[in-house]
C-alpha cells in the first residue's frame, strides 16, 4: 500500500476509534433523574456532568443535581427520614412542600417539574367525572404549585392548562391535549412511575380501571404463575375508558420506553419485586 494512504487510513481509523471511544463514555454516564445504584442495580453508576448520585434507600440512588454537599435546581433538600444535603446551590432556596418533601428551587420563582411522588404526563388532561367536588383552584400560578394543592386537599391528579388548575379525586379517563400537563399521585416507596413511558411487552393480564385502583390491583394479582410488578395505565384510542396492563419480568433494571399515547408506567421498587 502507498505510504500517505496507509497514512491516511490509519488517521481515519483511530479517528473513528476515538470517537467511539467518546460515544461509549457518553453511553456509560446516567442522565438526571435516571437510577444510578441500589442493592441488586446493575447498571451503569456515573451521572452526568452536573449531577450527582444521590442515595435515596438501600435499594435505590437517583442521579440529582448538584453535588455530595450541596443540592442542585429540583433537588430534594429535606423531608422527613431525609438524611442528604440541605444547602441548595447558588440562586435557588429550599421550599417546604410538606413534612415529607422540601427541594431547591429557583430563588423568588416556582419551580415547573412535578414533586418525587408524582408522575408526571405532558399532553393530558384528566377528564372530571360527575360528582366530582372541590375541584377548582384559584391563586395558583404554576404546574408545581397546582400539584402541592391537590396535594393539600387530598387529591389523587391534577391538571395544568391555560395558567388554570384543577384537582381531582376520582379519574377513569384522560383527553390528550398538547397545551394540558396532567399529574398523578404514587407511592414512591413501592413504585417508581413515569408518564408518557411503557414496558412493551410481559402482559400477564389486563382490567379497565383507574389508575389509583391500577396501583393496588397490581399488589394481588398474578396470572400463569407470574406475579404482577410492573404495570401501564393508558387510554387506547377509540376506547372510552384507561385500560390497567398488569405485567411481570425479572430484570429489575428494565427501563421503560417512551409512549405517545399519554399513560403512565409504574414498576415495583426492588424491596417489593416479585415474579
Amino acid at each position: 500500500m502507498h505510504s500517505s494512504l496507509f497514512t491516511s487510513v490509519l488517521l481515519a481509523a483511530s479517528a473513528q476509534a476515538a470517537h467511539v471511544h467518546l460515544r461509549d463514555i457518553k453511553a456509560a454516564q446516567v442522565d438526571v433523574w435516571n437510577q444510578c445504584g441500589g442493592k441488586e442495580y446493575r447498571g451503569d453508576t456515573a451521572c452526568t456532568s452536573g449531577n450527582y448520585c444521590k442515595v435515596i434507600n438501600e435499594w435505590y440512588s437517583q442521579c440529582q443535581p448538584g453535588g455530595q454537599s450541596e443540592v442542585g435546581v429540583w433537588g430534594q433538600c429535606g423531608g422527613k427520614n431525609y438524611n442528604g444535603a440541605t444547602k441548595c446551590t447558588s440562586g435557588n432556596t429550599c421550599k417546604v412542600w410538606n413534612e415529607w418533601n422540601s427541594q431547591c428551587v429557583p430563588s423568588n420563582d416556582q419551580p415547573a417539574t412535578a414533586p418525587l411522588n408524582w408522575a408526571q404526563v405532558d399532553g393530558v388532561c384528566y377528564n372530571k367525572v360527575e360528582g366530582d367536588k372541590d375541584t377548582t383552584t384559584s391563586g395558583i400560578s404554576s404546574y408545581e404549585a397546582c400539584i402541592n394543592e391537590a396535594d393539600k386537599r387530598g387529591k389523587l391528579y391534577a391538571n395544568w392548562k391555560d395558567n388554570t388548575c384543577t384537582v381531582l379525586s376520582t379519574v377513569y379517563s384522560y383527553t390528550q391535549d398538547s397545551h394540558c400537563k396532567g399529574a398523578a399521585k404514587y407511592n414512591l416507596e413501592k413504585y417508581t412511575c413515569a408518564g408518557n413511558t411503557d414496558f412493551y411487552g410481559s402482559d400477564i393480564g389486563q382490567a379497565q380501571t383507574r389508575f389509583d385502583r391500577c396501583l393496588d390491583e397490581c399488589d394481588y394479582y398474578e396470572s400463569g404463575g407470574h406475579k404482577c410488578n410492573a404495570f401501564m395505565w393508558v387510554r387506547n384510542p377509540g376506547s372510552e375508558f384507561g385500560i390497567c396492563y398488569f405485567k411481570s419480568f425479572d430484570d429489575f433494571n428494565r427501563k421503560p420506553s417512551t409512549s405517545w399515547l399519554g399513560g403512565i408506567s409504574c414498576k415495583r421498587n426492588p424491596k417489593y419485586m416479585q415474579h
